[in-house]
């Protein structure tokens, strides 16, 4: 972009009620472009005057719209929008034959924006963050006037960076401006100002007009007043309204000064503010938004919102997103044992039963099989026993009709139909839970769940690296484009709304994986991606090091209890069903229209809150027995408490020997888990509580001995931290060799082979352990010890062994004598070499080898200190002298 042309005919402007941001952004520009005239349309607005006033802002001399030659005009430079609808009385300039307009904006794209031969734009919190980069760039002068404007609508259109809006960028232009001048009070005074009498008056009558309104699951209130006088700062005033009320969508509606203000603000991607302001001539952010509406009355104006509402959230209200998908089918010639067996496995109540061509004719209930249970007839085929008088419904019907055949025509199970495919299938369960989330009004999205209520966009960019958030927030607007649904899941979405540093992401995408993963590799710099077809994942790797996994949602049953789960494509929702406990059932929103808004089928959100480790179905167990050591981990990991009711499952899985087909692979790594936190000592207590250790080895078990060496490893864990900080990762096999400390040599072997222990791990423990246990037993009162004697002790052990003696002892010397012997003792060796001692006369041979291990001996017992020293004592040394004592 080359610097335009100072020109007289050229004029720079904005959108109509222009706020701090546009008025911030016109001084900019004038920078950009000197010499050109600044005109507001409509002249100059009323809710600038106190800005002026306040401001002494002289320099922008503003030129009133009728003054102004629009036919004259060959350059249009526009500020903080594109839409023209939006330049009131300068709208006809646009008419002019080789017109050229320059375009600065950073409000998203929009159906019939302008287009411009210069066009800046990006999704960053403020128009002015866009001008300050430009400024900075060109090498341009600021006066310290011109940048405390600026910051002016830096602070107020970024709420102070508060706003989930705002970006990095918008940091570092406020930067820039405070380098060039801003003064801070000035800002403080025209973005926090209190409210005049007038404006106090008015907002009460807009609190006490407030009407609540439920659609789809979204709770948003609508409020409206008229005012004699001209209010300024309507959307101050709806800013202060989702303060007091604690609102996530507001619609504030003001007659005055013959137009209505419309000032909008979302808190939620499920309503953009903008889209809706656009349908009036205004225009804004997804989150907030505005518009003056001219020759429409309140009335008309509150008339012409529900309908768009009701436009906008009708969408909604169809069978594609009430049911569940893709549905369970039977073959009809299939058995109803089969279908016994589908029932149990994905914990359903009903399957539809398709003919070969896979066209639905009937459904099979769990109440029907299991009266063919109790007749002795599971060998008879399907439709012997199916329904075959239903109804079916396309994926764009209404709720009225899904309720319709659902409640009044008492149709239990509806099947979704679409080209004569099964595509979905709707319960009466799945409907009671819509009207009991409208209040009985009308139906919620089910396959978005709680986005009305939580949206954590704010902690995304908090908390991930700035590459990283970039990144996913690319990928989400990829998957828009592909028409697909991406998610971050499980753990990491939990960690979010605890503030928790995030080590990995996870992501889940409701939709073609291949299609996908080949769209990313081909828009995105990769370092690769590495597919797993059978389990239905990739890893994506990037250039900046980032590694993330990501799957189809999925579904999943056990062929039996303790078995790897059988994998098949499914919902989010069964996709989420599947994950072990509540608080980790979580998804947050990648795409662009939702970007941070937290799903959340299974209550997990409030569990986090209160917290509570809480399976998602009674038989969570007995399908995979690792969870129950996962419980423990997670309840000492994040200070939660185990519900009373998953407690009452896990005792009965124990009971009842639930747990005895226990993956011991799978288990050894939940056991390193759980010993690698910093304090597993509780951990380990709770599973002695619930009776888990014997799953480990039934020969485990906890005395206060064992608490007492688990505290000693803690203080060694934390010794290491401070002086050998790469060696913290070694903790949990101490653990695991104090854990394990009365099992004899096989046991050991055995057990290691069947966790999955390593070969140098085994080793440790059949053969290094002991020698370690005999080690603290023989010196048991050993008061003192030699460095040469230290390194006697602890030269033939590893580094696991050695920290294990240092904390199972209760001798203080000799775990001090451990710590020197691995913080300088075994580094030590003598200043001389053989060729020195060869210099001396000493024959050549391998007794060289001896003659400087014993000078070794003699440097760590303080016996020789200096290179001097030791020459001296291996002339003496010499064969036919002796060497004195050592």
């Amino acid at each position: 972009m080359t610097a335009p042309v100072p020109s007289p005919r050229t004029i720079i402007t904005t959108h109509f009620n222009p706020d701090y941001d546009a008025v911030g952004s016109m001084v900019a520009a004038r920078k950009i472009y000197p010499g050109a005239a600044l005109v507001f349309p409509g002249g100059s607005e009323k809710n600038l005057r106190h800005f002026f006033v306040q401001s002494l802002f002289h320099m922008l001399d503003p030129v009133r719209s009728k003054d102004v030659d629009l036919a004259g005009v060959e350059r249009l430079v526009v500020v903080d929008t594109r839409q023209p609808g939006r330049l009131g009385d300068l709208r006809p300039v646009l008419n002019n034959p080789n017109l050229d307009i320059h375009l600065y904006d950073h409000h998203p794209d929009a159906p019939g924006d302008l287009a411009g031969s210069v066009t800046v734009t990006a999704p960053v919190g403020s128009t002015v963050t866009l001008m300050t980069e430009v400024i900075r760039d060109r090498g341009l002068d600021l006066t310290p006037e011109e940048a405390t404007m600026m910051a002016v609508g830096l602070y107020e259109d970024t709420g102070s960076f508060t706003f989930s809006s705002t970006t990095g960028r918008d940091y570092l232009a406020a930067a820039e401006l405070l380098r060039r001048g801003a003064d801070l009070e000035v800002v403080a005074q025209l973005t926090v100002r209190e409210l005049n009498t007038d404006q106090l008056a008015l907002l009460h009558r807009l609190i006490d007009s407030a009407e609540t309104r439920q659609a789809r699951g979204l709770s948003f209130v609508i409020a409206f007043a008229e005012s004699e006088r001209y209010v300024e700062d309507v959307a101050v005033l709806a800013h202060k309204m989702m303060e007091i009320m604690g609102l996530a969508i507001l619609f504030v509606l003001v007659s005055m000064d013959n137009k209505v203000q419309l000032v909008i603000r979302s808190r939620l991607g499920t309503v953009n503010a903008a889209l809706i302001a656009r349908e009036f001539g205004g225009g804004g952010h997804p989150s907030a938004a505005a518009a003056a509406i001219k020759n429409m009355s309140l009335h008309q104006v509150r008339q012409r919102l529900d309908e768009i509402l009701t436009e906008a959230l009708g969408s909604f209200y169809k069978a594609r997103n009430l049911m569940v998908y893709p549905p369970l089918t039977i073959g009809e010639s299939q058995t109803l044992k089969e279908a016994r067996e589908l029932l149990i496995k994905f914990s359903v109540n009903s399957l539809l039963a398709v003919d070969r061509a896979g066209r639905v004719t009937g459904f099979i209930s769990e109440h029907n099989v299991t009266k063919a249970l109790h007749h002795g007839l599971l060998d008879y085929p399907v439709s012997a026993f199916m329904n075959t008088e239903f109804l079916s419904v396309e994926p764009s019907a209404g709720f009225a009709e899904v309720k319709k055949i659902i409640v009044d025509l008492k149709q239990r199970v509806l099947p979704v139909v679409e080209n004569d495919r099964p595509v979905g299938v709707i319960t009466r369960t799945d409907l009671l839970t819509a009207l009991a989330a409208e209040g009985g009004s009308g139906p919620a999205d089910l396959r978005r769940p709680e986005l009305s209520r939580r949206s954590v966009a704010a902690l995304l960019r908090e908390h991930l690296p700035s590459r990283l958030g970039a990144t996913l927030e690319k990928f989400g607007l990829l998957a828009d484009r592909l028409g697909v649904n991406l998610y971050a899941v499980g753990g990491c979405v939990r960690d979010l709304i605890m503030r928790q540093p995030l080590h990995d992401v996870d992501l889940a995408l409701d939709g073609d994986l291949g299609e996908f993963l080949a769209a990313v590799a081909r828009s995105h710099r990769l370092r690769k991606i590495v597919r797993h077809p059978r389990f239905k994942t990739a890893t994506i790797q990037t250039l900046d090091g980032f590694t993330l996994d990501i799957s189809t949602t999925r579904r999943e049953y056990y062929e039996h209890p303790g078995a790897l789960p059988v994998v098949q494509e499914g919902s989010l929702r069964l996709d989420l069903y599947r994950r072990d406990f509540t608080i980790n059932s979580l998804a947050v929103s990648l795409g662009a229209g939702g970007f941070g808004e937290v799903v959340d089928f299974f209550h997990g959100y409030q569990d986090i809150k209160d917290g509570y480790i809480r399976v998602l179905h009674n038989l969570s167990f007995v399908e995979d027995p690792t969870r129950a050591f996962r419980a423990v981990r997670f309840e000492n990991r994040l200070g939660f408490k185990i519900s009373k009711m998953t407690a009452g499952l896990l005792e009965g899985a124990v009971k009842n020997n639930f747990l005895t087909n226990l993956d011991r692979r799978r288990l050894g790594r939940e056991l390193e888990l759980i010993l690698g936190e910093a304090d597993p000592g509780p951990a380990l207590k709770r599973l002695d509580e619930f009776r888990l250790l014997p799953y480990i080895h039934p020969r485990i078990i906890l005395t206060p001995r064992h608490h007492q060496v688990f505290t000693r490893i803690r203080q060694v864990r934390d010794w290491l931290g401070l002086t050998f900080p790469d060696k913290t990762g070694l903790a949990w096999f101490i653990y695991l060799m104090a854990l394990t400390d009365r099992l004899s040599g096989p046991e050991l072997t055995e057990l290691a082979a069947a966790l999955g222990l390593r070969k140098k791990e085994v080793q440790i423990l059949t053969e290094e352990r002991p020698l370690g246990d005999r080690l603290v037993l023989e010196h048991q009162k050993t008061k003192a010890f030699l460095p040469s004697l230290a390194c006697d002790l602890f030269s033939g052990l590893s580094w696991p062994a050695i920290l294990f003696v240092m904390a199972k002892t209760e001798n203080k010397a000799l775990a001090q004598a451990g710590a020197a012997f691995l913080t300088s003792y075994r580094q030590l060796r003598p200043q001389i070499t053989g060729r020195d001692l060869l210099a001396l006369g000493w024959p050549s041979g391998p007794g060289l080898k001896d003659v400087l291990e014993q000078l070794r001996r003699a440097r760590l017992d303080g016996l020789v200190t200096t290179r001097a020293d030791e020459l001296a004592w291996a002339e003496k040394a010499r064969p036919g002298l002796s060497p004195g004592p050592m």
